[in-house]
């Protein structure tokens, strides 16, 4: 069994607090009191969670690393998300499973509250989630100031490129899958580009242009750099580096619908309140489409792993808040 940290709150003055403190607790508190959790932990032989909310996510980290880690490390395009014990429609393990994920938002589409955000943020991924996310974003809002896509520069293999043909052909890295479906989708044209190589990373920046119900419209797509030696970027960079690029820091008051595939609005959506919320007292309002909007169909244990990353990212926030 993997072990985790005791999770212990930390004296914070009033005075102290960042500017989204208040709403990155909410998200939290909301979060570890979903009886999907409690529904999952009981499924997996956890008969009560602590009531205490740092004690609480402790406990299903720790349920979470034993059971619920079908990635060891590895991405997800490579997983084997085959499991014979969970694989049964008829089976009440599959059953509570997406019974609680449902309850937690991962199995339907969402729908966005914010119509008119000043951002509408799309979240990088592969194959052909940028053209996706993008598509589904631009359904759920009436209208946006700028739309924003957080790419980087993970290699693109072959059988991602095939699955890209009719939106990014050419594309070399999730970056250029991202100015793909841009290009695609808005009928976006290239109107500035940024690109600087350090230390084998690539930093950039594609402005584009375009026009939305007869307005002109810019936005832009991030290649966020690896950060960390060989490390490739996550979420907490793309978050971090568009906030930079979005100048969130002068503007405390914008408000942003992020979009990404529907099992990842809690595992994305958390960092995005810690990173963006938290420090900005920006509004952030993260959404997903469903598995049926791609075609594609869900698995059991895709559920339990995006679960376990939402449980993470709470101890993120935890930390950040205690």
């Amino acid at each position: 069994m993997s072990t985790s940290r005791h999770i212990e709150p930390r004296p914070l003055t009033k005075n102290a607090e960042p500017l989204g403190f208040e709403a990155a607790q909410s998200t939290l508190e909301t979060f570890s009191y979903n009886a999907g959790l409690s529904d999952l932990a009981e499924l997996f032989g956890v008969a009560e969670l602590p009531k205490t909310i740092g004690q609480r996510l402790e406990a299903l980290q720790l349920l979470a690393a034993e059971h619920w880690d079908f990635r060891k490390g590895a991405e997800r395009q490579t997983t084997d998300w085959n499991n014979d014990l969970l694989d049964q429609p008829d089976s009440r393990q599959y059953k509570v499973v997406f019974e609680a994920a449902d309850k937690l938002g991962l199995v339907h589409s969402s729908i966005a509250v914010d119509k008119n955000p000043d951002f509408l943020v799309i979240l990088g991924g592969a194959n052909r989630a940028p053209l996706d996310r993008l598509r589904y974003g631009t359904e759920q809002t009436a209208s946006f100031g700028q739309v924003a896509y957080l790419g980087s520069s993970r290699v693109v293999t072959d059988d991602e490129r095939e699955k890209a043909q009719d939106y990014a052909p050419n594309a070399k890295t999730e970056f250029d899958l991202g100015c793909g479906a841009f290009e695609t989708l808005l009928g976006a044209h290239k109107v500035d580009e940024i690109i600087e190589v350090r230390n084998g990373d690539t930093w950039g920046m594609r402005l584009y242009q375009f026009e939305r119900s007869g307005e002109d419209k810019y936005g832009f797509v991030l290649s966020t750099p690896q950060i960390i030696g060989k490390r490739r970027a996550s979420t907490y960079d793309n978050y971090k580096f568009f906030a930079d690029r979005a100048e969130l820091a002068e503007n405390p008051g914008t408000s942003i619908v992020a979009v990404t595939t529907g099992f990842f609005t809690l595992g994305q959506g958390i960092p995005a309140v810690k990173e963006l919320t938290l420090p900005y007292g920006v509004t952030v309002e993260t959404i997903g489409h469903d598995a049926a909007y791609s075609g594609v169909t869900r698995k059991p244990s895709q559920l339990l792993q995006e679960t376990k990353s939402a449980i993470d990212a709470a101890v993120k926030l935890h930390n950040a808040l205690y």
